[in-house]
């Protein structure tokens, strides 16, 4: 799927025109990745986001519980991104994204990111709109899972 195609499909450039998506699109470049492949890892130095373009992903995080052992937290399909946090804030990864499946993804560095959105402010303000609710979101999941016991499911 083209990367302009996979931006029109994805919530962070939701309300965005045709024109302004296929003028952010010039900044992405494409991945596979096999199954069990480990794209990111946690702890890592961080300089792209991420989204799935086709297949799923695990989020894992090495658990407080039983050391040595990674948490799976979450699991991202087409259209979901990943590396939102550190482009936010820019520290280190926060967790690992292992391909559950043969997948691709579109990314971006960071440095050509923001410094795109800084020139095209309209097209910032819609992306970081975006991003805002899609963080809020997951965070609200996290605590409903928190909250109901189910956050938690240990796997090696």
């Amino acid at each position: 799927m083209k990367v302009v195609e996979v931006l029109r499909r994805c919530e962070l450039c939701s309300g965005l025109t045709d024109p302004e998506v296929e003028s952010l699109a010039a900044l992405f470049h494409t991945k596979h990745a096999r199954q069990n492949e480990v794209l990111l890892k946690e702890g890592d130095k961080s300089n792209q986001l991420y989204i799935v373009s086709r297949g799923r992903v695990a989020v894992l995080v090495y658990s407080s519980i039983s050391p040595g052992e990674r948490e799976k937290i979450a699991t991202l399909h087409d259209y979901d991104i990943y590396g939102e946090f550190a482009l936010m804030d820019g520290f280190a990864r926060s967790a690992s994204i292992v391909a559950e499946e043969d997948s691709d993804f579109i990314y971006t560095e960071y440095l050509d990111f923001h410094r795109f959105l800084e020139k095209n402010e309209h097209i910032g303000f819609v992306v970081m709109r975006n991003l805002a609710k899609i963080l809020t979101a997951k965070l609200r999941k996290t605590n409903l899972e928190i909250r109901n016991g189910t956050h938690f499911n240990i796997s090696k």
